[in-house]
């Protein structure tokens, strides 16, 4: 019987050797202390990484124009800013901590939103990078409970910096 943990060192152990995970649409490398997790049917993230307690880190991109297959109309930073704070308020049920201007490691300026919630009786934090081109959306998101987040704080502070929007 294979266990999740079996899982997740399996998991661990073929992801190794990559270091880094380069797509079509960015850059972004792992820190030692997170595997990189393959990507499953179950999301429509690009990326996916986690730390051996269960703080997870994904990234995905959103195409954006006015065609069919668009993902998302074309419109500024600051509406994406506002549907982001609407969105984790009222589906998500988090409240914003704060806000920051970051930078991606290519140099598009960006926002960075810290939010909180509780959730069974225990607190949990949620950081969410926001980055909008003109032919993309980029988000890049890491959860988990506090006390687990707090320990991977640095590790997911250096991910957000490494990350390179490909032009």
């Amino acid at each position: 019987m294979i266990t999740p943990m079996r899982r997740l060192l399996h998991a661990a152990l073929l992801a190794t050797a990559l270091s880094t995970v380069a797509c079509a649409d960015f850059h972004i490398t792992t820190p030692d202390q997170m595997v990189e997790v393959s990507k499953t049917k179950d999301t429509a993230a690009d990326y996916v990484a986690m730390t051996h307690n269960g703080v997870v880190m994904r990234a995905q991109t959103f195409e954006v124009g006015e065609s069919r297959s668009a993902d998302a109309p074309p419109a500024s930073l600051a509406f994406w800013e506002q549907a982001v704070m609407e969105r984790m308020r009222t589906r998500g049920g988090y409240a914003l901590l704060s806000t920051s201007e970051v930078q991606a490691a290519s140099g598009e300026e960006g926002l960075r939103f810290e939010f909180g919630r509780d959730q069974n009786g225990a607190p949990y934090r949620y950081t969410l990078a926001l980055f909008v081109t003109e032919k993309r959306i980029h988000l890049i998101e890491a959860g988990g409970r506090q006390d687990r987040y707090e320990e991977a704080s640095a590790a997911i502070d250096d991910a957000l910096a490494s990350y390179q929007i490909k032009r």
